[in-house]
């Protein structure tokens, strides 16, 4: 359970500054403010989905698989065995 929480108390942290500063921004309208504030919540959820990204894949996830469309005809390496293990 220790592990990874300091990079989730930090995506968190990230996220939370982010807001504040987006919403003292628009209270005190002060551009700049408000600026930095929506950088730092777009970087809270990538940091926050990197967390989960690795998280889920300790567990055995991979990520999207992606498979190249077979045409008809046209035969997979890996499906031809011909009882050469070899290659």
């Amino acid at each position: 359970m220790g592990r990874g929480m300091f990079e989730r108390f930090a995506a968190y942290g990230v996220l939370v500054l982010g807001f504040w500063l987006l919403f003292q921004g628009f209270e005190r309208s002060v551009p700049f403010v408000g600026i930095i504030g929506g950088a730092l919540v777009i970087a809270g959820m990538y940091l926050m989905t990197g967390v989960w990204r690795k998280m889920f894949n300790r567990f055995g996830g991979s990520g999207p698989i992606y498979r190249r469309k077979v045409k008809p005809g046209e035969e997979r390496p890996d499906d031809s065995n011909d009882g050469d293990e070899s290659a």
